[in-house]
């Protein structure tokens, strides 16, 4: 019998061709002989034995989590908030005794951007003018930062007295995996059991792919600290990026619905296509 799996999007967002979870379907399970269904929206959902839940929000709503547990399987149908206040460990408060560095961070991932992007289709002509007027305002009235570049602050008595006041902002201890000046990020892109650590290194403090410096090569090894974050959060699929600090492994943050664009063959993306088909086991 051929099998299938079907992937449970948000009625509004569907499965964009650059997700990961797009690429792994479109170049490795389809041609394995799998059927690969997306459910976009609550309507008639089909049948399968397994599912994935690849809402791309921070918090994902009830309906969906509801439809997620219609299947025997569903990966990641218990991962429903990925918000930093769900994930970090090391949050700041204004009145904590700790003052050492500090970095500002958005609560949602990515910036809050895919709930924006909902608020603008579903709120219409009046939401597009909302936010159009609110791009205007200076950051400290809207209470956002861009969500590709957190602030650093030495201490907190230096993040300014808005970021405290903004329910879209957290502050976090700014931990830093060192190697002479630079500083390094790994990203532990999983699937079942199978995956791979991307780590590379930049100048800045704050780690971007863009600002890489260099690379190590394809690895797999995972802090088992790291990993016992990955049990408790009940994570199937996504990718968790950490530091390793004097302090220990500290998770930075996770996804359940990365992308991965088009590009050069990832040996990555072989590797955690060959996690699916445990799941049926």
């Amino acid at each position: 019998m051929r099998r299938r799996l079907v992937i449970i999007t948000h009625a509004h967002q569907g499965l964009d061709a650059n997700a990961g979870i797009a690429r792994l379907a479109e170049d490795f399970w389809r041609p394995a002989g799998w059927e690969v269904l997306v459910q976009q929206g609550l309507e008639n959902p089909p049948d399968s034995d397994l599912a994935i839940l690849h809402v791309d929000l921070t918090v994902v709503p009830a309906p969906y989590v509801a439809l997620a547990r219609r299947y025997p399987v569903c990966l990641n149908g218990s991962v429903t908030d990925v918000s930093k206040r769900r994930i970090s460990r090391d949050l700041v408060g204004r009145d904590d005794a700790y003052d050492g560095p500090v970095m500002v961070k958005t609560d949602r991932n990515y910036g809050g951007i895919p709930e924006r992007r909902l608020r603008l289709v579903a709120g219409g002509r009046g939401a597009r003018w909302r936010e159009a007027l609110a791009s205007r305002l200076p950051r400290a009235w809207r209470g956002r930062i861009d969500g590709d570049n957190y602030p650093v602050f030495p201490h907190k008595a230096a993040v300014p007295a808005w970021v405290w006041r903004s329910p879209d902002l957290v502050v976090e201890r700014f931990m830093a995996q060192r190697e002479g000046a630079l500083y390094a990020i790994n990203q532990w892109q999983f699937l079942g059991d199978r995956g791979r650590v991307l780590t590379y290194y930049s100048d800045q403090p704050v780690v971007k792919y863009q600002r890489m410096v260099k690379q190590l090569p394809l690895h797999d090894e995972v802090p088992a600290e790291i990993r016992q974050r990955r049990a408790e959060l009940g994570f199937d699929y996504g990718k968790f990026d950490y530091v390793v600090t004097p302090e220990g492994p500290r998770l930075l943050d996770a996804n359940r619905t990365p992308w991965t664009p088009r590009g050069p063959d990832d040996p990555r993306m072989a590797a955690m296509a060959r996690g699916l088909p445990g799941f049926l086991r």
